[in-house]
C-alpha cells in the first residue's frame, strides 16, 4: 500500500472537504434520490492516488457530512456505500492493466503520449466500468437496500423510482468524468496536488 505523505494527507483533506460541500450543498435530494457532483472528489483522489484514497475520501466525506449537515438518521450503510465508490474509482482509474498510473510523470513531458492516453478506448472502458459498477450495483442496489431498511419501504417499489435516477446520472457522470481527466493531465494541477 502506498504511504500518504502529509501534502497528500492534506491535499486529501480537501478533497473530503470538497465531497462534503458538493453532496450537501450542491446537489438535488428528495428521501430516496439524490444527484450532485460530490463524486467528483471521489474521482479525483482515485485517479492521482489509488482506491484507499478514494475510499478515505469517500468515507470520511460522508460521515463528516452526515454528522455535520444531517439530512435524516446517520445510517453506516451509506458510509460503506461511498468507501466502496472511492474504491472502485481507485482500482478502474488509477492503474491501468499494465499497472501503471493513469498520469504517470514520464508522460508529462510527453504531451503526445499524455494525451494518448486520456483519449484512448482503454480510458474509455474504465470509466465506463466504473460508473456502471457505482450506479448499477453500489448507488442503486445498496443504496436502496439501506433506503427500505431505514425507512421500511418496500425495496421493488424503491428501486423502480431509483431506477431512473441511475439511467440519469450514469451518462452525466462518465461525461464529467473523461472531461475531468482531461483537465487534470495539465501540469499546474498535478503540482498542486502533490502528483
Amino acid at each position: 500500500m502506498k504511504k500518504f505523505s502529509t501534502r497528500i494527507l492534506v491535499t486529501l483533506s480537501v478533497l473530503v472537504a470538497l465531497q462534503v460541500i458538493l453532496t450537501r450543498f450542491c446537489s438535488f435530494n428528495a428521501w430516496n434520490v439524490s444527484i450532485g457532483f460530490g463524486f467528483t472528489a471521489l474521482v479525483i483522489a482515485g485517479i492521482f492516488y489509488g482506491p484507499a484514497a478514494g475510499a478515505l475520501v469517500g468515507g470520511l466525506g460522508d460521515f463528516i457530512g452526515a454528522v455535520a449537515f444531517p439530512r435524516g438518521p446517520y445510517f453506516p450503510g451509506f458510509t460503506l456505500t461511498q468507501i466502496l465508490m472511492g474504491a472502485v474509482f481507485g482500482l478502474l482509474l488509477y492503474q491501468k492493466h499494465s499497472s501503471e498510473p493513469l498520469f504517470s510523470k514520464s508522460s508529462a513531458s510527453d504531451a503526445s503520449s499524455f494525451s494518448g492516453k486520456a483519449g484512448s478506448a482503454s480510458l474509455i472502458l474504465r470509466i465506463v466500468t466504473a460508473v456502471l459498477i457505482n450506479q448499477f450495483v453500489l448507488s442503486l442496489l445498496m443504496n436502496t437496500l439501506w433506503i427500505s431498511i431505514i425507512y421500511g419501504s418496500s425495496f421493488t417499489g424503491l428501486l423502480a423510482t431509483r431506477s431512473l435516477q441511475a439511467v440519469v446520472t450514469a451518462p452525466v457522470q462518465m461525461i464529467i468524468i473523461y472531461t475531468l481527466t482531461n483537465v487534470l493531465k495539465r501540469a499546474d494541477i498535478r503540482n498542486a496536488l502533490a502528483i
